[in-house]
């Protein structure tokens, strides 16, 4: 069967500042330097000491990865690790490393050690067998501290593929001075959403409940996770399901292209100057937000620091607790490594110890944890930000996180994603409706997936 590979996905949209998003939805910020050498020169397999805080004769790994905080990460590992020295090498962003190690492998050179890849890449990695089986290295001793949606997104029947990281589990983040002003209650349910966002742009003409990117797949997606609408079904093996127009995806579209048209929504760039702009003056009232906006969001925004709460996200019936994801990474170790056991040692370290997400945490990587027993603990429910005043946004994040349910990514996401910014732009532009562009889009879909080799099952 022909795969698709991630060669050509580095010029795909991303959900962190319109083309260069990748790096956020994990909530972190582009490393700085083409390479940061967490510690001393390695050869092929061991490492000089030199002050760096790795040991004489440690055996050495290459670690591609871009997340802030990560170069921070590693130091703790390489100075609690002493037989193991581990070196942090930015290849790009996202799309941009993934093109990297795909061509290393084909050239059969080069490839790290150990990748980030985030969840929906690791399909396209695993189909072409890119990827170390951790289970044999004891990784899955690690699952029990771990969200359930993290983990179920790294495994594949008995196999493990790579260390779950980071979530981005989605939350209404409103302003509650705007909500408080229009006498606006926040709403449980999406047609209460509806609701609220008449009453708001009729008090205010001017005002949008909150703002819908259409050619952001990534977002757009996660939202229909989370209405019960995930257009992908996908188990592994060369069958996948694709479904943008059964009953609940047209109900989604229906329902988002209802505000559209009335104006009740903008289609604003997201992460662009304008959505920063619109939801600083109360032109947007809320965000669908991940875990790790708000961090982000309270940087782009001075005149409403400290309005904004989180709330459950609305449902599509009253009583149901359905969640979505947007964003998180994870590690994985590629085919190739000469040193499979040690970097499995690493990577479990990485995702799922105390040590690693004190800092994974904290200010500069601003990580949102997979990883229980911090997801789970008083004292990180009960941070503050400044953009929240006093309230605790990480307990509505957190009960998210625990009642996401897993994503199934399809091994054709590079295509998904490269199209889709186009094939959706006439939303934006009016030129079409969701609904239409959803129609066209399952169609283009099926066609390539057939073309690639898979088998299709529609609705």
């Amino acid at each position: 069967m022909m795969s698709e590979m991630p060669a050509d996905e580095a010029d795909r949209g991303r959900p962190r500042g319109r083309r260069r998003r990748w790096a956020t939805a994990t909530g972190a910020a582009v490393l700085a330097t083409v390479v940061l050498v967490a510690c001393g020169s390695i050869g092929d397999d061991t490492a000089a000491s030199g002050g760096s805080g790795c040991h004489a004769g440690a055996t050495g790994l290459t670690f591609w990865g871009w997340s802030a905080g990560y170069d921070l990460v590693v130091k703790k590992f390489n100075q609690t690790h002493p037989d193991i020295c581990v070196r942090l090498e930015n290849a790009g962003n996202a799309s941009d490393e993934y093109v990297k190690v795909n061509d290393a492998l084909k050239a059969n050179s080069g490839t790290p050690d150990v990748a980030q890849i985030e969840y929906f890449a690791l399909p396209s990695f695993e189909i072409t067998k890119s990827l170390v089986d951790l289970a044999p290295y004891g990784v899955g001793d690690a699952r029990a501290d771990e969200a359930p949606a993290a983990w179920s997104q790294v495994t594949e029947g008995s196999a493990q593929y790579a260390m779950p990281v980071d979530l981005g589990p989605l939350g209404l983040y409103y302003n509650a001075k705007v909500f408080t002003e229009h006498d606006i209650a926040v709403p449980t349910t999406w047609s209460a959403f509806a609701a609220a966002a008449d009453a708001l742009h009729a008090a205010d003409p001017k005002a949008a409940i909150t703002n819908f990117d259409p050619v952001d797949a990534q977002p757009v997606l996660a939202l229909m996770q989370q209405y019960g609408a995930f257009p992908f079904t996908y188990s592994g093996g060369d069958t996948l399901g694709i479904d943008f127009t059964g009953p609940a995806q047209t109900a989604f579209a229906d329902l988002w292209q209802g505000m559209i048209d009335k104006k009740e929504v903008t289609t604003a760039a997201d992460f662009s100057p304008a959505q920063w702009a619109n939801l600083d003056s109360g032109a947007n009232a809320a965000r669908i937000s991940p875990a790790w906006g708000p961090v982000g969001m309270q940087g782009s925004i001075k005149k409403t620091i400290g309005d904004w709460r989180a709330a459950p996200m609305p449902q599509t019936r009253a009583g149901q607790d359905l969640e979505g994801n947007w964003g998180g990474s994870t590690l994985a170790v590629v085919k190739g490594t000469g040193h499979a056991k040690e970097a499995a040692t690493f990577v479990k370290w990485f995702g799922g110890s105390a040590d690693a997400w004190q800092i994974l945490s904290g200010d500069v990587a601003g990580a949102f944890p997979g990883y229980l027993p911090l997801l789970n603990s008083p004292a990180f429910q009960s941070r503050t930000l400044p953009i929240s005043g006093t309230s605790q946004p990480n307990k509505v994040f957190a009960k998210a996180a625990r009642n996401t349910r897993p994503a199934q990514w399809p091994p054709i996401m590079t295509a998904v994603l490269t199209q889709w910014t186009s094939a959706f732009a006439g939303v934006t532009k009016g030129t079409e409706t969701l609904a239409e562009a959803f129609k066209a889009f399952q169609q283009q879909m099926v066609t390539y997936a057939k073309a690639q080799g898979f088998t299709v099952t529609e609705g």
